[in-house]
């Protein structure tokens, strides 16, 4: 897939940009504070229903306006179809959220989501490797979810259950009325569980190709923490915790609680690599998804680069891009000048950011 148009409205710094974008490589540069990570964050929004910066979706609202809008058309890699897609956004929480999919209107941002799909890899993006595991979860519910049809409704039905359970033990219920759930809790937890371990063995020898292409000089090790202990069924775990869960006001074991441990020369990644290794990995770890996705379904996500030059020599920057040109994906990357050093057989469309934003009149 990848977007043919694209119209950004109130985004931070961006009053209005029209733009058209290449199907290939797409380089946005400019300054400093002239809209370039704006500009991804409002296509991650149309991908993730989130920005990749900020979970509070008020500071992507232009200062002195009252709402931000995104759309896009999207053209699918098996058809010349093209899904029509929007987002508006309001500052006061009483007008909600307006989301469009070719004309029907919707106010869940999973229909946007459903037919687009983006990965990310900026600065900040080494938080995948030394940030909490509700991050390395997403990681892998991300591929998941556009590869197993049934994941979204298992995993909506989870939380649904979750949050009754924990309701029921912040009001001190009776044991009896909180086991009541436990059997549905469990059944779900183990559905999910089995669909990530089996995904993960999927994705792991494409990983491991990758990472001996990216870092060459370590051994890489993963380990998925599938939220309680080994060899005990999750119902059992359950029950047996019942009365630390009542103390705490929370369920603590379940598939809510996966992780995914890595582990690089027999050490956390976390303790060993320099920043710029860390990125690195991330950065195979994102492609291999990709890969993993067109592989299984034939389809193409879309790449969002934020500042290539990050934390990257040379040689690394080289080796990402030859990856991302081997992945046949849309990508929008970011830097400061138009003066970057692309392969001459990358097809890139340049967009000078300052130039494409409509001022304000």
């Amino acid at each position: 897939m990848h977007i043919t148009k694209l119209i950004v409205q109130n985004c931070r710094n961006i009053s209005y940009l029209d733009i058209k974008p290449s199907s290939n490589f797409n380089l946005i540069y400019g300054p400093n504070g002239s809209g370039k990570t704006s500009l991804l964050e409002a296509i991650s929004y149309l991908g993730l229903g989130r920005s990749f910066r900020t979970t509070k979706y008020v500071s992507l609202i232009k200062k002195g306006t009252e709402s931000i809008t995104i759309s896009a058309k999207v053209k699918s890699d098996k058809s010349d179809f093209e899904d029509t897609l929007g987002i508006s956004r309001f500052k006061s929480r009483n007008k909600g959220m307006l989301v469009s999919v070719n004309s029907e209107h919707s106010s869940r941002l999973l229909d946007l989501v459903d037919r687009i799909s983006v990965q990310v890899i900026h600065p900040q993006g080494i938080d995948l490797i030394l940030g909490t595991p509700e991050l390395r979860r997403s990681y892998i519910d991300w591929g998941i979810y556009y590869l197993y049809p049934e994941f979204k409704q298992l995993w909506m039905n989870y939380k649904k259950l979750l949050s009754q359970r924990n309701f029921l033990l912040k009001k001190n219920a009776s044991v009896e009325e909180i086991q009541l759930w436990d059997d549905a809790l469990s059944n779900i937890s183990e559905n999910i569980t089995s669909i990530r371990e089996e995904y993960l063995q999927k994705l792991y020898p494409i990983l491991r190709e990758k990472l001996q292409q990216f870092l060459p000089n370590f051994e890489f090790d993963f380990n998925f923490q599938k939220g309680w202990e080994n060899g005990l069924q999750l119902r059992s775990a359950l029950d047996l915790n019942l009365e630390k869960d009542r103390v705490l006001g929370y369920t603590f074991y379940g598939c809510h609680r996966a992780d995914l441990r890595v582990k690089c020369n027999g050490f956390l990644a976390s303790d060993t690599l320099s920043r710029g290794q860390l990125k690195l990995l991330v950065c195979a770890m994102r492609l291999s998804q990709s890969h993993l996705l067109r592989q299984q379904s034939g389809k193409n996500c879309i790449f969002l680069i934020d500042d290539l030059n990050s934390e990257l020599d040379p040689h690394s920057r080289h080796l990402l891009l030859d990856d991302l040109i081997d992945c046949k994906c849309q990508v929008f990357l970011t830097n400061i000048s138009e003066q970057i050093d692309i392969p001459d057989r990358i097809d890139c469309k340049y967009i000078n950011i300052s130039t494409s934003i409509t001022p304000d009149s």
